[in-house]
């Protein structure tokens, strides 16, 4: 029988999709530093080899045995670029991460798989989708259409995440081609630009919970100021069914500090009001000494 065989080293990390399943939490900056490396694989497919991956996915990128690094696999949908229309024929992907474009007019393009990596990248910060959620049924429909595999409420960020990543994300993201990057070097050079407090989940869930974040990205880890957020359930009292926000910061060998001015409580199930708080103490990150 005559075949090809395709071959590639183990990644103990599992896949993307692996990890979610495994509740494991990436923090800000490994999440698109994974986010990166993938744009840099597929600046290289795309250039060099003139393929478009056509099914960029969390099974399909592979993880070192720390999280934090990953390798795009699995071509097995690729499509070759053709050179005048700079498009491939759709060969199937998988609907949750396919471009808006992709099934209402059967082909895709190197912007087709940016879409699909913001799609990746939305899960990488906010956990992995509700699939029991979901309606595949209406999933197809939503792609014949043209639409996004999901309505809107599936592709929000959780609060700790800084504006210019909503907004970077968000590029990724459109539904019309047109308005995403020109190609995955040019998203790379956006991304690579961003400054952001790098925020990790420490404990909790939902909008509950500790979050530590740390600044400048210029600095080695060892060397940034860390900020501290805590959004606590306010059992009794006056404010009984509210929760409570406190910020602090410490240097990196220092105590932890309050920074009393930004504490306040938040009505439960308030995300503007985190998203909000989040902000406030960043601004106080970024007007810190560096």
């Amino acid at each position: 029988m005559e075949a090809v065989t395709f071959i590639c080293d183990y990644y103990p990390g599992g896949s993307i999709y692996d990890a979610l399943i495994d509740q494991h939490e990436f923090g800000l900056s490994d999440a698109l530093l994974i986010c990166g490396q993938v744009l840099d694989a597929l600046e290289y497919l795309h250039g060099n080899r003139e393929y478009i991956h056509g099914d960029v996915k969390p099974a399909n990128i592979l993880l070192d045995q720390s999280r934090k690094n990953a390798v795009l696999a699995d071509l097995g949908s690729a499509g070759r670029i053709d050179s005048v229309s700079g498009k491939a024929c759709d060969y199937g992907g998988t609907p949750l991460y396919l471009a808006p474009e992709a099934k209402s007019t059967g082909y895709v393009t190197v912007k087709s798989d940016l879409y699909s990596l913001g799609v990746v990248t939305v899960e990488l910060l906010a956990g992995r989708f509700l699939y029991e959620e979901i309606e595949f049924s209406e999933v197809d429909a939503r792609l014949a259409a043209g639409k996004r595999a999901l309505v809107d409420r599936f592709y929000k960020l959780p609060p700790h995440v800084p504006l210019n990543v909503r907004k970077f994300v968000g590029s990724l993201l459109q539904v019309e081609p047109a308005k995403r990057a020109d190609n995955a070097g040019a998203a790379l050079r956006k991304l690579n630009a961003l400054e952001y407090v790098d925020w990790r989940r420490i404990s909790g869930e939902g909008l509950s919970g500790e979050w530590v974040g740390t600044w400048p990205l210029t600095k080695l880890p060892a060397k940034r100021r860390h900020y501290r957020v805590q959004a606590t359930e306010v059992a009794r009292g006056r404010e009984g069914g509210k929760v409570r926000l406190e910020a602090a910061w410490r240097n990196p060998d220092g105590r932890w500090r309050r920074i009393r001015k930004l504490n306040r409580y938040m009505d439960a199930g308030d995300r503007a009001a985190l998203s909000s708080f989040f902000r406030d103490v960043e601004s106080v990150a970024h007007a810190s000494p560096a």
